[in-house]
């Protein structure tokens, strides 16, 4: 192909190489040259035009795309027609799709005039989503390119669709008595929702105690019937190849296939087999509804994918799977699984004058090489958090200084000197119908991690009803923060007066208090004095 400016008279069989403006249309940039055109042309006494030209043994973009194509169409794919040099390839049912990275590259590297865009590998895939999009890239490519790309395909498989397939599942939890039995059901629903989005439903479900015998039952009684696959949640989390529930499956005559899986969050998950059944004993990232490698490896066992060392190994490529991962669910899925219905705002009340800690800003003292302030914002930004936001007052100018460069909201409260209610009211004012719940924490709370408010979030997430639940961490049983509000208080909280706390609401409301024990005695800790401050600097900590 080649770009020369022609009389239009000699101008067909090329393509416009620009768009031109004529005295009743505009001609676009990509317009075939028929006689037509150029008639149209050469009445508007148009001299000279920008063609793309085609030479010898050259074939159009669409008409090489199209060529390329049915070679890929073998593999039972669903192609659109081609268009401007593409042709878009879905699937045709719910499916996990795999390819052969090798030849996609090699298939890239026949000329830089095609070009093959694909989806991540095994990524799930809606019926009618998008898996791939074969492009040519300039108006005419030659045909010597085409038929190579061809022949490569001719030779190998370039796609493998996997549909997924309902099969019966059994859920097994175990529970100790201490444990509270809301977040039993909580895992059932979640459980539930995960495998419906996937065509499934779950054949049976049993809680137990945490007892050898009876879960070594639980799971004959499940293979007897003809469960497929069977996923247990034990009390407490995996730790070896001895443990509770590996050892259930050894007594019941099963093999640990794998322990550990290089996903994050998915690690402590567990793979046995007994007899045809596979069984999974699950991570605790499982009782959530975000994305974990357990939803990776149950979808490649509905898709009848061998799971073996390689597969599951393969998995740490992509596998640290973060707030927005690289493969979530696909759109039509995400709805019910990987994504909340409605948003968690995180507010840091700063604006009080810290009258306990004398002369100076507590908030503005360093904690390292960083101000008290900035370490919590920072915390509270890298958590999972829909959006941030601080309340200032005192000393606003000088807090709000030294957090300038952090991605939070700044909420100035003028009446600050009014008492600790006031903040909530500007915070909560600032709220639209988008935000079903809040999550408030105090500027002076030092030792709270990004890990620790999503350990809180998660545990209101799966809490029923959280729109009247008020999630509190604890330590051996004294209430702490930050604390997550549910909508049906934010009245209640904007109509606090003076110093009041949302505290003064936990003994108006005690069948909303979703208490959550933490083994860590920071959520309970704060820096309201001097020795506070110097506590937390030498990492001691004094639980009031």
């Amino acid at each position: 192909m080649k770009i020369e400016n022609l009389d239009p008279k000699e101008s067909k069989g090329s393509i416009l190489a620009q768009s031109y403006n004529l005295s009743d249309r505009t001609l676009t940039k990509g317009t075939y040259l028929s006689e037509a055109m150029v008639e149209i042309l050469t009445k508007e006494n148009v001299k000279t035009i920008l063609c793309a030209v085609p030479q010898e043994d050259d074939m159009h973009e669409d008409t090489a795309a199209e060529a390329i194509s049915k070679a890929i169409d073998r593999n039972q794919l669903y192609s659109e027609e081609a268009s401007t040099g593409r042709v878009n390839f879905r699937t045709p049912t719910l499916s996990l799709v795999r390819y052969n990275r090798d030849l996609i590259k090699e298939l890239n590297l026949v000329d830089e005039s095609i070009a093959f865009s694909i989806v991540e590998h095994n990524q799930l895939l809606a019926k009618n989503d998008l898996i791939a999009t074969l492009k040519i890239i300039p108006f005419f490519v030659s045909k010597i390119f085409v038929e190579r790309v061809v022949s490569l395909l001719s030779k190998n498989e370039l796609f493998e669709i996997h549909s997924l397939e309902e099969k019966k599942i059994d859920l097994i939890q175990t529970y100790h008595n201490w444990q509270k039995k809301s977040i039993f059901k909580a895992t059932s629903n979640v459980t539930k929702s995960r495998l419906e989005t996937l065509g499934c439903t779950l054949k049976k479900e049993r809680l137990i105690p945490h007892d050898h015998k009876l879960l070594c039952s639980e799971i004959k009684s499940s293979i007897d019937s003809g469960a497929q696959i069977l996923l247990i949640s034990g009390a407490s989390a995996i730790t070896d190849r001895s443990d509770f529930i590996p050892k259930a499956i050894l007594s019941e005559g099963g093999e640990i296939i794998q322990y550990g899986l290089a996903v994050d969050p998915g690690n402590l998950l567990l793979i046995g087999q007994i007899g045809s059944a596979t069984v999974i004993g699950m991570p605790g990232c499982a009782r959530s509804p975000k994305l974990n490698g357990f939803d990776w490896v149950l979808q490649l066992l509905l898709a009848d994918i061998p799971i073996n060392k390689d597969e599951l190994a393969d998995m740490g490529a992509g596998g640290l799977l973060m707030e927005i991962a690289s493969r979530p669910l696909p759109r039509a899925l995400a709805k019910s699984v990987n994504k909340r219905e409605k948003k968690i705002m995180g507010v840091i009340l700063a604006a009080g004058n810290s009258t306990r800690m004398g002369k100076d800003n507590k908030l503005l003292k360093n904690i390292g090489d960083a101000p008290l302030i900035r370490n919590t914002v920072i915390e509270m930004l890298k958590s999972d958090l829909d959006n941030c936001s601080i309340v200032l007052g005192y000393q606003s100018d000088k807090v709000a200084d030294v957090i300038k460069d952090l991605n939070i909201n700044l909420i100035l409260n003028p009446l600050w000197k009014e008492g600790q209610a006031t903040s909530l009211k500007a915070a909560l004012n600032t709220l639209d119908s988008t935000y079903s719940d809040i999550l408030v924490m105090l500027g002076d709370l030092p030792g709270i991690k990004s890990g620790h408010i999503n350990r809180i979030i998660e545990e209101h997430l799966l809490t029923n009803n959280r729109k009247s639940k008020i999630t509190i961490p604890s330590f051996k049983g004294q209430k702490g923060n930050p604390v997550i509000w549910g909508k049906s208080f934010f009245y209640d909280l904007s109509n606090l007066d003076g110093d009041e706390g949302g505290r003064t609401l936990f003994s108006e409301h005690p069948a909303a208090i979703n208490l959550l024990e933490m083994d860590d005695p920071w959520v309970v800790t704060d820096t309201d004095t001097p020795e506070d401050f110097e506590n937390f600097l030498n990492n001691s900590v004094k639980v009031r």
